[in-house]
């Protein structure tokens, strides 16, 4: 009876994989690079739709739409929360706006009992304001921050797992030459 692998050592083999998927696409380092960070930029975003929004940024900058998809998933339902959150302090802070409290969201879930909806809507109007233009700023910096640094990490590993594999090519080419050379002709 085989044994069940735990959950983590499931995903990280799927991670591996897929990580290693990406690194044998055949493409330049440069166009595989850049699909990867076109899509860790998507993968930010507080929209829904990220995997598609990355497949046009890179056919926009011409690099590989492929390496683009799997970064989308880095938000999921388990980590979107904490990324956008994430990126609203960031724009909080670069809009030098107070970060908007869980108690303020709290006190207008309170107020919505007791006055109404029309009333709540308005006060929640100017709150939602204050929320996504650092949302939108936050994530924009944050996504082109992660995504250049993506590059800049994937680009050597393409470049060396694209070597590795040239080199072995030619060793496999030199072995099959040199067997075909020695075999006498009939």
């Amino acid at each position: 009876m085989p044994t069940r692998k735990s959950w983590p050592r499931r995903l990280w083999h799927v991670c591996v994989k897929t990580l290693r998927g990406l690194m044998r696409l055949e493409d330049t380092p440069y166009r595989i690079a850049m699909g990867c960070a076109c899509g860790l930029f998507s993968s930010v975003l507080p929209i829904f739709g990220q995997m598609v929004v990355g497949m046009v940024c890179a056919r926009i900058f011409r690099a590989n739409v492929v390496a683009s998809m799997p970064w989308s998933w880095l938000s999921n339902p388990a980590t979107t929360l904490p990324i956008w959150y994430g990126c609203y302090l960031v724009g909080a802070a670069l809009t030098r706006v107070e970060p908007v409290t869980v108690a303020a969201l709290k006190q207008l879930a309170d107020r919505l009992s007791h006055d109404g909806l029309t009333v709540t809507l308005h006060a929640g109007g100017a709150l939602i304001g204050q929320i996504v233009v650092p949302l939108l700023l936050g994530t924009v910096v944050v996504g082109i921050l992660v995504g250049a640094l993506g590059y800049l990490a994937i680009k050597p590993l393409v470049i060396r797992v694209q070597a590795h594999r040239a080199a072995k090519v030619a060793r496999w080419r030199d072995v099959h030459a040199a067997t075909a050379t020695s075999e006498p002709a009939s």
